[in-house]
């Protein structure tokens, strides 16, 4: 039997996960929106999220390396957006830090419809490796 430090690293573990799942919906909808406006975005974002909705869901990746995936797909959505005359930067990324806070704010971020769409479609089980 595990002792109490592993059982509290395996919960920070599973709540940062599930924070993780609602940063990838924020994600997931900016890109959505970019698609909408006919900005351009790298090929591999596409594939970075669906790596990351793949690692959260699994429940059996590290937060460090779902994390990364997440930072590389924030980074290319922020360069895209800014690229452009008409950008809502700002908007995605005060989404993005409410997403990764303690708290409500996830009532709040579920009342954008794209995200709830995808946040719905992340996969957040728990883990049965």
């Amino acid at each position: 039997m595990g002792n109490d430090s592993d059982t509290d690293r395996a919960n920070v573990e599973a709540a940062v996960l599930q924070q993780f799942g609602l940063r990838w919906a924020v994600l997931g909808a900016w890109r959505d929106a970019l698609k909408l406006r006919s900005v351009g975005i790298p090929g591999d974002v596409d594939l970075l999220l669906e790596g990351a909705r793949t690692k959260i869901a699994s429940g059996c990746f590290s937060v460090c390396s779902v994390g990364c995936d997440l930072s590389q797909v924030e980074g290319a959505l922020t360069t895209a957006d800014s690229s452009t005359n008409h950008n809502w930067v700002e908007f995605w990324i005060d989404l993005l830090g409410l997403a990764m806070s303690n708290g409500p704010e996830i009532e709040r971020i579920l009342k954008v419809p794209a995200v709830k769409a995808r946040y719905r479609n992340c996969g957040l089980t728990e883990c049965r490796c």
